[in-house]
């Protein structure tokens, strides 16, 4: 079977009908009769559907030739690209949720996603059957339905150039990423340019969030958003004394075995003795692993021998000392290993008020039985996020964002606890201690209450990456492999207990 060429004109002339006729119509009535306003991915799907059909005009007055054929192909991968695009971030939303209208149950941007796959498929059908590709000079004139097609093609392009100058406005103005109700009266027009001023160029949109970069921040107590802080010195320091692979980014500490868990930006992950001057345990991981992993941020004793470490983008690996592991085994795991160390789970927390956001710091609260991550804010999402994890199946347990406590005052009502970035983490008598390495400030919050209980500022910290609990005592880990030794504040409920036995 094969299709003349003036069989596929004719074809093409029912298509650019019902194309334009049907969802590029469509699309316009719906903003007249429901005011449903197009977004910006909106906007692009529909623009690659009208310039679809307008090189289907083309064919139809010219014969296909290839670069037609081309374009139409490269016009329906873009098209199928934006809808993708569009339908991913609402796909993965809970039952009933979605952006705007839907047909028949199904939301306009995923009819796109299929009108622009099926171009690509009946574009690849009629090159099947065709015949041979029209040389230059092949000009007919358009039948009455290729005429209609036109006319319908220029009324309905021309509808569509009204409702984006209604809905966008002329340049500089653009499409938003949330739109407003459409309406045809002028005083109701919402002309913004939100959507061109993003915080870096990114094909990733919104969703591409800078790496968190604690080295750039201002360890200034006396410029925090906290004023009058009590300031807590150092008492001694202590060095991590062994080789790392890269430097070191977190450290926790487990009184029960009297044993450190040091972790580097190199991937490294070290079990040391107390004196940190010996390695029991040491791999190295491998970041592209089934899983990937940006640079380690966090770790934590678990209980038992598990231990745990955390990346910046929420991915996590469990370890566990075995004196039976069989390096040939754990090959796939890790880069290099002593040998004596098994994986046993490689996964990513999933959180909700922390989405889109990195964290820098992990810590363990015993008696809950949950991990903690702390988010650090970017250009995009400014909060400061706790997120609590069940230690059974490590699934999202709950979330919050601290309050101020009394006591604790602002510097100015502009003001935020989310401009701190939390480095550092660990949990003792149902509190969190959460160091900052921006304003080198410590932040006590109480679990039960939600509430930062206490604050204080660190002066001579500089570029801290982990915190840990030895006693009554404070170890604050910095970059550099230095361990500063504080005496643990006593709070005022501590004091309470103490004064009541």
């Amino acid at each position: 079977m094969a299709i003349s060429e003036d069989r596929l004109r004719a074809i093409l002339s029912w298509i650019v009908i019902i194309l334009v006729g049907g969802p590029v119509t469509g699309a316009v009535l719906l903003g007249v009769i429901h005011g449903d306003s197009p977004c910006i991915l909106c906007w692009a799907q529909r623009t690659s559907m009208v310039l679809i059909a307008l090189v289907g005009l083309f064919v139809i007055r010219y014969g296909p030739r290839p670069r037609y054929l081309g374009m139409v192909i490269l016009l329906g991968a873009w098209g199928t690209f934006m809808a993708i695009r569009h339908s991913a971030l609402h796909l993965a939303r809970d039952v009933g949720q979605g952006f705007s209208a839907t047909i028949f149950g199904v939301h306009t941007y995923v009819w796109s996603w299929v009108i622009h796959f099926t171009v690509l498929v009946v574009v690849g059908v009629l090159l099947l059957f065709l015949r041979r590709v029209a040389p230059d000079g092949g000009i007919q004139e358009p039948t009455r339905a290729g005429r209609f097609a036109t006319g319908l093609f220029m009324v309905v392009v021309g509808a569509n150039a009204l409702q984006a100058f209604v809905s966008t406005g002329p340049p500089p103005y653009m499409g938003q990423g949330d739109p407003v109700r459409l309406s045809l009266d002028p005083k109701h027009w919402v002309w913004a340019m939100e959507e061109l001023q993003p915080p870096r160029i990114s094909l990733r949109g919104s969703w591409d969030i800078p790496a968190p970069d604690p080295s750039a921040v201002d360890p200034d107590p006396s410029k925090g958003p906290l004023v009058d802080l009590p300031a807590l010195s150092v008492a001694r320091w202590e060095t991590v004394d062994v080789p790392l692979e890269g430097r070191l980014s977190g450290l926790a500490f487990d009184a029960a075995s009297d044993r450190f868990l040091a972790i580097t930006d190199g991937y490294g992950v070290y079990l040391l003795d107390g004196t940190l001057s010996h390695v029991v345990h040491h791999v190295v991981l491998d970041r592209g692993f089934s899983v990937d992993l940006t640079p380690l941020a966090g770790a934590a004793f678990l209980g038992g021998d598990t231990l745990a470490v955390l990346s910046t983008n929420k991915s996590y690996a469990l370890l566990m000392p075995d004196p039976d592991a069989q390096e040939s085994r754990e090959w796939r795991h890790f880069l290099s290993t002593d040998g004596r160390m098994t994986e046993l789970r490689l996964s990513r927390f999933q959180t909700v008020r922390a989405h889109q956001m990195y964290v820098l710091s992990l810590a363990f609260d015993p008696s809950a039985r949950e991990l903690i991550t702390v988010s650090v804010p970017n250009p995009r999402h400014r909060q400061l996020v706790v997120s609590r994890f069940a230690r059974e199946d490590l699934v999202l347990a709950s979330e919050f964002q601290p309050r101020l406590g009394a006591g604790l005052a602002l510097r100015d009502p502009d003001r935020r606890l989310a401009e701190y970035v939390v480095t550092g983490a660990v949990v003792a008598d149902g509190r969190l201690y959460a160091l900052s390495a921006a304003y080198s400030t410590l932040l006590v919050i109480d679990l039960e209450t939600k509430a930062v209980q206490a604050a204080y500022a660190l002066p001579g910290i500089s570029q801290p990456v982990g915190l840990a609990v030895r006693g009554e005592e404070l170890l604050v880990a910095q970059q550099d492999g230095r361990v500063g030794v504080i005496e643990r504040p006593a709070m005022a409920s501590d004091e309470g207990s103490a004064e009541s036995s």
